[in-house]
């Protein structure tokens, strides 16, 4: 039976499937050219939504990990490892501690507390953004960095670097033109501490990337009784 629905973009769509992803939506999200576009569609989906959106973070990943997202199959692998070696990075076998930390962090507090007072007081205020912009968004801290969770799945992750803080996640569309005189990767926005992202602009992007998320999956109301 076809389902019509409509996006939060307000495309209209057909689907005989409770699949929940706008086809437009896809096509203009889908990547050009890079090591994303190398992958199918369903792979590409299930890597941005456990936030896997650089090289880095995927070489954070093992294979295993990877295999267990819904809608990653074992094609994918040999070219994930091709585009991994090119870049002089590989899949991960153990866990890594963070680099530049004196010790590793467990959460996000200690991750924050080590860092330098201009780039721990930048992330700080980023971090009440982020759970201000969207009810229902908890913490947690993967891959030793911050991260933040909705309904169940990846929002966005935030961390340092030596010169500079970042957001890290994929884009949602039309964000870029915003976001002109920062460093706008495919998976994420660096910024110093003394130029933060305009707070209107970060509150309409996890916006965003949560209406993202409850279109991929639609949390269903529990029946009561029977």
């Amino acid at each position: 039976m076809k389902n019509q629905r409509i996006c939060p973009n307000g495309h209209r769509f057909v689907k005989t499937s409770d699949c929940p992803t706008c086809p437009q939506c896809t096509a203009a999200s889908a990547p050009k050219d890079g090591w994303m576009a190398k992958l199918a569609a369903p792979a590409r989906r299930a890597l941005e939504g456990d936030g896997i959106s650089t090289l880095k973070i995927l070489a954070m990943h093992s294979e295993n990990e990877l295999l267990a997202l819904h809608g990653f199959g074992p094609g994918s692998i040999p070219i994930l490892r091709k585009e991994l070696k090119a870049a002089g990075l590989q899949f991960t076998t153990t866990t890594k501690t963070v680099r530049g930390l004196s010790t590793k962090p467990g959460n996000t507090d200690e991750y924050l507390k080590q860092l330098p007072p201009d780039q721990r007081k930048a992330l700080e205020t980023l971090r009440k953004q982020i759970l201000a912009a969207v009810p229902g968004t908890v913490e947690e801290f993967a891959y030793g960095v911050p991260a933040f969770r909705y309904n169940g799945h990846p929002l966005v992750y935030m961390g340092a670097a030596k010169n500079h803080v970042a957001l890290y996640g994929s884009v949602p569309v039309g964000f870029r033109e915003m976001l002109k005189g920062y460093t706008v990767g495919k998976g994420s926005i660096q910024f110093s501490p003394g130029k933060p992202i305009p707070a209107d602009v970060l509150k309409a992007l996890v916006k965003a990337k949560a209406a993202e998320i409850e279109v991929r999956w639609p949390v269903k109301d529990k029946k009561i009784g029977k």
